[in-house]
């Protein structure tokens, strides 16, 4: 079946594109660059040099569905260690000559502290006598752990995100698939994106050993554990934490450890925390203008309903679309000063309130807008 997948994207890419056109062989943001998580196949196109493949877009940081790409061969794979680079050369190679090659490891690492990738190849020959390769993951005719059960990526992705603790989500082959919010801050990385889709093993640098070890240990072992210990993290500070490291399997295709821990002290629900909040806050979304959430002191000062914030953006609803612009301008100046704006309370009153405004989740497509009202 994933043969005959990567033949009609093949031959779908080829359609799409015309025969003289040239491929940009400078390396640019804009070009692609193939990630072994949620590869679901590539294509080696021999006679053009190119690689086209397709990745699972709920395996991505973003959940972006990215479907089809195509680069340069050299471009492609240049995110890549060189060894697997070489692995994936010798897998085309052979099949070229043999019709059939693999299953070989890829993404490993030099040090094969656990298994990478096992990824077969057959050589295919397309109708105006070009020759490619196409190649997925795969140990043989039954099994293919390399195989995404739909559904379930996202399943998990939501589950780490929405989580409140310190949540990591490694696969059975050692790559980090999804972390939570909490997991970036207490362990200090800089950026999700820089151990989201990485290899644990490889990444030690930035999360420390501790970590590594017990995700390893777990994996290797295919045992749970749980404790309490202190965390070395990558800036030779340390953390105690309560811990499980919970390995699981599902069909015996896809499985991994998930670990989850929480402060010493005890885990705390920051939703009671904002419901319970004496000043009444507003979260919005800056791309919609809708309220999507109020704590009871907002719901009460400003006679909100849950009906009327899924119906009505709040321009519509509190506030003037020229006072909403200043706010949003307030927060992304991140300016401390709170700013007094009239607000149209359901009630048919109008009252000048005093708002702080913050954006959280800057970086992502839909950014927060937080209006805390001051006293």
């Amino acid at each position: 079946m994933v043969v005959k997948a990567a033949q009609n994207a093949l031959a779908q890419s080829k359609e799409d594109k015309p025969a003289d056109q040239e491929l940009e062989t400078k390396v640019s943001e804009e070009t692609p660059a193939l990630s072994l998580a949620g590869l679901q196949f590539f294509v080696a196109d021999i006679s053009q040099k190119t690689i086209l493949w397709h990745e699972i877009g709920s395996q991505s940081f973003h959940s972006e569905v990215k479907d089809l790409q195509e680069a340069p061969s050299n471009l492609a794979l240049r995110n890549l260690s060189p060894e697997d680079r070489k692995t994936i050369l010798r897998l085309i190679q052979g099949a070229i000559r043999d019709g059939v090659a693999g299953p070989f490891d890829v993404g490993g690492g030099p040090d094969h502290r656990i298994p990478g990738i096992p990824f077969g190849a057959h050589r295919y020959e397309l109708v105006d006598g070009r020759i490619v390769v196409i190649c997925f993951p795969s140990i043989g005719e039954d099994e293919n752990p390399g195989r995404i059960v739909l559904g379930l990526a996202p399943i998990l992705q939501h589950f780490v995100a929405s989580s409140n603790r310190v949540v990591l989500l490694v696969d059975n082959f050692g790559y980090v698939r999804f972390a939570s919010d909490g997991f970036v801050k207490t362990f200090q990385i800089e950026d999700a994106r820089l151990i989201i889709g990485r290899n644990i093993a490889h990444i030690q640098k930035r999360v420390g050993r501790t970590i590594v070890s017990l995700a390893l240990g777990a994996l290797t072992r295919r045992a749970s554990a749980s404790g309490r210990g202190k965390f070395l993290l990558a800036s030779n500070d340390a953390i105690e934490l309560t811990y499980e490291a919970m390995h699981f399997r599902i069909g015996g295709t896809v499985g991994g450890v998930l670990f989850s821990a929480g402060r010493i002290g005890g885990d705390v629900d920051f939703l009671k925390v904002f419901e319970i909040c004496s000043a009444p806050m507003l979260v919005i979304n800056t791309k919609s203008k809708m309220i999507i959430a109020a704590n009871k002191a907002a719901m009460k000062t400003y006679h909100l309903t849950n009906e009327i914030m899924d119906s009505k953006p709040v321009t519509d609803i509190l506030l003037h679309p020229n006072n909403y612009s200043s706010l949003l301008g307030a927060a992304q100046s991140e300016t401390e000063v709170p700013m007094s704006i009239p607000v149209n309370i359901l009630n048919g009153q109008t009252k000048k309130k005093r708002f702080r405004a913050m954006l959280i989740d800057k970086d992502s497509k839909e950014p927060k807008l937080v209006l805390e009202t001051r006293s």
